[in-house]
C-alpha cells in the first residue's frame, strides 16, 4: 500500500495514499455523486451553482441504533475502510470542474458512520443504495428549492427501516473551520457534551477527533469545540469492526434457531433474519455451521509460580491457545504465598496479565493463609476490584492448606460479602501420611502419587468442605472433579437443597489414571496433578453422565503446563513433579466429542456446560454466555462434522508434552470471534498481545445467592421460651439445693412468723387451734423447695369403682 501523505484543504484534514489517482482530497465546494457500477465508493461530482436557498440550514438523519444526536453533540469521524470510501483525482477527465469563485462552502466538515448519525454535505443528500451494497452513496446535488429538497431529503431516507426522520439542524460555522454548530431553532436539549466513539488505533498523524488524543484521554470521547477531521481507518480495523455471520444456527444453552448475527464494535447488534446493516461489513458465510457463545474456561494457572518452577504457558500463550481452541474467556488463579497480602498478589497478577492476555478474563483470588489483614482485603477486592470468588485448599500442607476453623471463618467472611468460595478437596492430613508411607516402601515413581492421594482422600474432604460451607450458608464451588465418590457427594449434597456446584475438567472427562503405571517416566509424570486421574476407566464416562443431566455444571481444564525439564525436578521423588496437565486448547472438542458425539448430551447442554453456566454462576451474564443482542461479541462458528488429531506437534500451547495425544475429535472451531474481532479463522491466529480485557464481576450471583438468601430465611435458629430450672444441681459433695427460686414467689423471713408461735401442748404436739396466718401472704415453709405437683392415678387403698 502506498505511504500516506496528508493534505490540508479549507481547514479540512484528509490522509491520503500516494499518488493514487483515486485517493486526492477534492477542493472547496466539491459535491458527491453516487458512483456507477454498484461499487461501495464515494466519488465527488463536479461543483454546481447553488442558489441562496441550498445555503439553509440542512437537516441531519440520526442513526437507528444510536438514537438522534442532541444538540451541540459532536459527529464522529468514520471508521472505514479504502473500498468504502474512495477520493477521485482532480484530473481532467470526464467532467470538467467549474470553478466557482462566488463559493463560500467547505467540504470540510466530518463523514460519519451509519451507527453514529450521519453528517450532511452542504447543499448534497443522501441516497440509499441499490443492490444490497450496504454502502452509503451521496447524490450529486440539483438546482431545487429549499421547501423541495428538504421534502426530497424526507422521502429518500424516512422510508428506509434504518433511518428516522430528521430532527438535527446544523450550520457550518466558519468556512475551513471544519466545526459545526447546532442551529439556533433546535430544541433538543443541549446538556450533552460528549459522545461515545468507537475505539480506533491512534497515530501520530490523526487528529485527536479520532479518540485517544491529549483531550480525549479515554481514547473514546470528543469535546464539543474539537475540530473534525476526515480520516479514513485502515481497511483490516473495519472490516473487523463491523461483522455479519449469515446462515448458521445459533445454538444457546435454551434454545436453538437459524438466525443471522450482526456485530459491531464489539457487541452483538442485531440476530435475526433478513437484517439490514450498514455498510463494510465483513460478511462470514455459517451456512451449515454452530454459531454459539465463545467458551469460557473457568479454570486456569498461566505463568504460575509453583513448586519451585513456573508454568510455561503464560498470559499470551495459553490465552492465544485458547482462542485457537473456541475459549474466548478464562479465569485464572491468583494465589498468595503465605503471609503475602491478597491485594498485593492481585495486584502482581494483573500486571503479569494485562499486558500479555490476548482475550477476556478475570481472576479468582486465593486464601492460602488466614491472619490479620485477610477479611479486609477479601472485602476490598470484592467491593472494589470486581473480584467474587475466593478459592480454598484443604490439600498442599504447609503452602496453601487451611484448617477446618479457618475454612470455617473465610467461609463466613466470603458469604457476607456475597461472594462464591471455592474448594481442593483433598485431604492434606493423608496425603502427607501416604507419601511417607509410599516412601518408605520405596515407590518414588509418578505411580505413588496416585497411590498417596486415593479417591476416598478426594471424597471425605468434598463432603467435609461442603459441610462446613453449610454451616455458615455459604454458596461453594467444588473445581477439578477427578472421581465418582467425590461427583456423589456432589450430588447428594444439591438433592438435599445444599448450594453447591461441581467442576469436572477436560481431563477427568476425557482420559484416565493409568497412564500413572507407563513404563515411560516421562509419559506417567505429564499426567501428574492434584488431585489425580483416578486409574478406574469408567470414571470419564460416569462424569459425562453427571454433567448431561445436571448433577455436574460446568467445565473447566485446570491448565498449568509444565515441559519436561520441570517435571524431572521429581524423577527421584513423586512428590517434587511439578502438579498440572493442558487443556484450555482441547477443552471444547474433547467435551463435544466425548459428550455430544457419544449421544450424552446435545448442543445446548454442550455451550451450557461450556459457557453458559460459567457465565451465570460467575455472575457475567448475559453479557457472556449467551448469544443476544447486547452480549459482547465472543461467538465461535463450529463445524460440527470436522474432524481434528490433538497432538503436542500441532498445538498452540508452550508445553511439549499434551495428554490428549493422538485423540480424534469431532467438532472444530473454524472462526473464532473476540470482542468482535477475527482471532482465529482457516487455521491461523490473528491476535494481538494486551488485546484482552479484565472483566470484573458483580457480587451476589443470583444462580448462587437467589436460592442462599431464602434459606438464611427460612433456616434461622430456633430459641424456645422456657421457665428457668429450679431443681438440685449435682455437685462433687452431693446434690446442692436450688437458691435461685422464682421471682414471683417471694420467701418469708422466718421472724415474721414468730409471733405465731406457742408452747407446744402437754403432749407435745401442736396447738391446731393457733393460727399461723400471716398478713403478708407467706408461709413459714416457703423457703423449702416443692416439687412439681403430681396427681395421684392409684391412691392409697387403690381405685374408686364408683363410676360417675
Amino acid at each position: 500500500m502506498a505511504e500516506r501523505q496528508t493534505s490540508d484543504h479549507a481547514g479540512a484534514v484528509f490522509q491520503t495514499l500516494g499518488e493514487s489517482p483515486r485517493h486526492v482530497p477534492r477542493k472547496l465546494g466539491s459535491m458527491f455523486e453516487a458512483v456507477a457500477g454498484g461499487g461501495n465508493s464515494l466519488q465527488f461530482s463536479e461543483e454546481k451553482s447553488h442558489s441562496q436557498s441550498m445555503k439553509k440550514e440542512d437537516k441531519m438523519l440520526d442513526s437507528p441504533q444510536h438514537g438522534r444526536k442532541p444538540m451541540g453533540s459532536m459527529f464522529t469521524t468514520i471508521e472505514a475502510n479504502q473500498d468504502s470510501f474512495q477520493f477521485p483525482s482532480e484530473r481532467g477527465e470526464g467532467r470538467q470542474r467549474r470553478q466557482d469563485s462566488s463559493s463560500t462552502e467547505t467540504d470540510s466538515s466530518a463523514y460519519s458512520s451509519p451507527r453514529h448519525g450521519r453528517s450532511r454535505i452542504k447543499g448534497s443528500m443522501f441516497e440509499a443504495v441499490e443492490g444490497g451494497g450496504n454502502s452509503l452513496q451521496f447524490d450529486s446535488e440539483r438546482k431545487v428549492g429549499s421547501a423541495q429538497r428538504s421534502d426530497s431529503r424526507t422521502s429518500n431516507m424516512s422510508d428506509s427501516p434504518r433511518h428516522t426522520p430528521p430532527d438535527a439542524v446544523f450550520n457550518i460555522v466558519e468556512q475551513g473551520s471544519g466545526n459545526l454548530e447546532a442551529g439556533k431553532d433546535h430544541k433538543r436539549d443541549p446538556s450533552p457534551i460528549f459522545e461515545r466513539t468507537p475505539r480506533v488505533k491512534n497515530t501520530p498523524s490523526q487528529s485527536r477527533s479520532c479518540g485517544g488524543g491529549p483531550e480525549s484521554t479515554d481514547g473514546g470521547t470528543i469535546p464539543r469545540d474539537m475540530t473534525l477531521s476526515m480520516v479514513p481507518v485502515d481497511e483490516d480495523a473495519t472490516a473487523q469492526a463491523r461483522i455479519l455471520i449469515k446462515g448458521g444456527k445459533v445454538v444457546n444453552a435454551d434454545h436453538s434457531f437459524y438466525a443471522d448475527v450482526y456485530i459491531e464494535d464489539g457487541t452483538v447488534r442485531q440476530v435475526g433474519k433478513d437484517l439490514i446493516t450498514p455498510g463494510g461489513a465483513k460478511v462470514l458465510d455459517a451456512k451449515g455451521m454452530l454459531v454459539i457463545p465463545g467458551g469460557i474456561d473457568t479454570h486456569t494457572h498461566m505463568q504460575m509460580p509453583f513448586m519451585g518452577t513456573v508454568a510455561v504457558d503464560d498470559f499470551y500463550k495459553g490465552t492465544r491457545a485458547a482462542l485457537a481452541g473456541g475459549t474466548t474467556m478464562i479465569i485464572d488463579h491468583c494465589l498468595p504465598q503465605k503471609g503475602e497480602g491478597l491485594m498485593d498478589a492481585y495486584e502482581k497478577w494483573r500486571g503479569w496479565a494485562d499486558p500479555k492476555v490476548c482475550c477476556d478474563y478475570s481472576l479468582h483470588v486465593g486464601v492460602t493463609w488466614w491472619g490479620d489483614g485477610v477479611p479486609d482485603d477479601i472485602t476490598t477486592l470484592c467491593q472494589e476490584k470486581g473480584v467474587n470468588s475466593f478459592k480454598m485448599f484443604m490439600a498442599y500442607k504447609g503452602l496453601f492448606m487451611l484448617t477446618d476453623d479457618e475454612l470455617y471463618k473465610s467461609y463466613s467472611v466470603i458469604k457476607e460479602n456475597g461472594a462464591l468460595a471455592m474448594m481442593h478437596a483433598e485431604n492434606g492430613d493423608i496425603i502427607e501420611e501416604n507419601t511417607k508411607k509410599m516412601a518408605s516402601l520405596g515407590i518414588t515413581g509418578p505411580e505413588g502419587h496416585l497411590q498417596s492421594r486415593p479417591e476416598d482422600v478426594e471424597a471425605e474432604a468434598t463432603t467435609r468442605s461442603i459441610c462446613i460451607a453449610n454451616q455458615v450458608n455459604c454458596p461453594l464451588y467444588i473445581v477439578h472433579v477427578m472421581s465418582r465418590s467425590a461427583a456423589d457427594a456432589i450430588r447428594k449434597a444439591r438433592s438435599e437443597g445444599k448450594v453447591v456446584f461441581g467442576e469436572p475438567i477436560a481431563a477427568s472427562l476425557g482420559t484416565d489414571g493409568t497412564h500413572y503405571f507407563c513404563k515411560n517416566w516421562r509419559h506417567a509424570a505429564g499426567h501428574v496433578m492434584g488431585p489425580p486421574l483416578r486409574p478406574d476407566p469408567t470414571t470419564p464416562g460416569y462424569l459425562m453422565d453427571l454433567l448431561a443431566n445436571g448433577d455436574l455444571q460446568l467445565t473447566g481444564t485446570d491448565n498449568c503446563t509444565f515441559n519436561a525439564d520441570q517435571k524431572a525436578l521429581g524423577k527421584d521423588d513423586f512428590s517434587k513433579i511439578p502438579n498440572g496437565v493442558n487443556g484450555v486448547e482441547d477443552r471444547m472438542s474433547v467435551i463435544w466429542e466425548k459428550g455430544v458425539i457419544s449421544g450424552k448430551m446435545d448442543a445446548n447442554r454442550f455451550v451450557a456446560v461450556t459457557s453458559t453456566n460459567a457465565a451465570k454462576i460467575f455472575n457475567m451474564y448475559p453479557r457472556k454466555g449467551v448469544i443476544q443482542v447486547g452480549s459482547d461479541a465472543d461467538i465461535v462458528i463450529w463445524d460440527p462434522e470436522a474432524t481434528r488429531v490433538i497432538s503436542k506437534d500441532t498445538h498452540h500451547q508452550a508445553v511439549d508434552f499434551n495428554i490428549f495425544e493422538g485423540m480424534e475429535c469431532h467438532g472444530v472451531p473454524v472462526i473464532t470471534i473476540s470482542q468482535g474481532r477475527i482471532v482465529w479463522e482457516d487455521g491461523e491466529l490473528h491476535v494481538t498481545q494486551g488485546a484482552g480485557r479484565f472483566i470484573p464481576r458483580p457480587l451476589h450471583a443470583p444462580e448462587a445467592y437467589n436460592k442462599i438468601l431464602i434459606r438464611d430465611k427460612v433456616n434461622q435458629p430456633i430459641k424456645v421460651e422456657r421457665e428457668p430450672y429450679d431443681g438440685p444441681i449435682w455437685t462433687p459433695d452431693g446434690p446442692k439445693k436450688q437458691s435461685n427460686m422464682p421471682r414471683s414467689v417471694p420467701v418469708a423471713p422466718a421472724e415474721e412468723f414468730n409471733s405465731h408461735s406457742a408452747a407446744s401442748t402437754k403432749q407435745g404436739g401442736r396447738d391446731l387451734h393457733r393460727s399461723g396466718f400471716s398478713l403478708s401472704g407467706r408461709q413459714i415453709d416457703d423457703n423449702v423447695p416443692h416439687r412439681a405437683a403430681h396427681k395421684a392415678l392409684a391412691p392409697p387403698g387403690g381405685k374408686s369403682s364408683i363410676q360417675f
